[in-house]
């Protein structure tokens, strides 16, 4: 997977603007400083990466699943890192805190010698914070910004979507016995776009899309449960991003929202 190393000058969470009007009319959303973002699923690809310091959209495969099977909580664990499928994926690369959201490649959808789509966040491992340094695995503590996820469009489409990283080059972070794999979160986002008054409002989904919780061997067994929570952009993994799977033509929204 490609290495990142972005910069981008600008005030502290450059690019959230104030948007009252999206908060306070009962849609789930606090007040403050947001981003939007908008994944669109695509039954024909749509041709060019969609580059633009100001877009606000990526595209992504329709009815895609990581192992085509159809099960949106499937995803790519355990695959060598150099031979993932790129369809659906979103890479995600850190700004820092001085830095600013873009969307550097808006097409997952296609991912034929491509490597995704590529968000860039501002926001470090220290997002994640209970006040000594550590992400707990029992109730993450958020510090910079949090975010806010819904499905619109069309009833009974669906996503599933895990936040991945890599193993660093000849490590094996989980303790299996093989090098440089992707590991992948045990928890996910499942959304299905239902019909009905207030079926609308955003839910918060940052723990499961702003770190991973991982399975290790630190407890002598694999048990699907998780052990160690790493904040995204922690230098104990690489190359973060979001297998995003998709049943129909779904469209997500998310939303970060700065923390105050």
């Amino acid at each position: 997977m490609r290495k990142f190393a972005y910069v981008l000058a600008g005030a502290a969470l450059a690019g959230l603007v104030a948007a009252p009007a999206m908060a306070g009319n009962g849609n789930g959303l606090p007040p403050g400083p947001r981003f939007m973002l908008n994944v669109i699923a695509y039954d024909q690809c749509p041709a060019g990466e969609f580059t633009g310091s100001n877009r606000h959209m990526i595209a992504v495969q329709a009815d895609f699943t990581s192992d085509g099977t159809g099960d949106l909580s499937s995803n790519q664990h355990h695959v060598d890192k150099n031979s993932i499928v790129k369809t659906n994926t979103i890479l995600l690369a850190s700004s820092g805190v001085d830095g600013g959201f873009q969307v550097l490649d808006g097409n997952a959808c296609d991912g034929r010698g491509k490597d995704g789509a590529e968000l860039l966040l501002p926001i470090t491992a220290a997002n994640c914070d209970d006040g000594s340094g550590d992400c707990t695995v029992e109730d993450p503590t958020f510090t910079q910004y949090r975010v806010y996820v819904r499905l619109v469009g069309k009833p009974n489409t669906a996503i599933g979507v895990t936040t991945c990283a890599a193993e660093l080059d000849e490590s094996d972070f989980d303790g299996n016995n093989i090098n440089e794999q992707i590991l992948c979160s045990t928890e996910n986002v499942i959304m299905v776009r239902e019909t009905g008054k207030g079926k609308l409002k955003f839910s918060d989904q940052s723990v499961a899309l702003l770190t991973v919780c991982l399975d290790t061997f630190d407890d002598n067994n694999f048990d699907g449960n998780c052990d160690v929570r790493l904040a995204i952009f922690d230098t104990a993994l690489e190359d973060y991003f979001w297998q995003w799977n998709t049943k129909g033509r779904a469209h997500a929204q998310l939303v970060f929202i700065a923390v105050e």
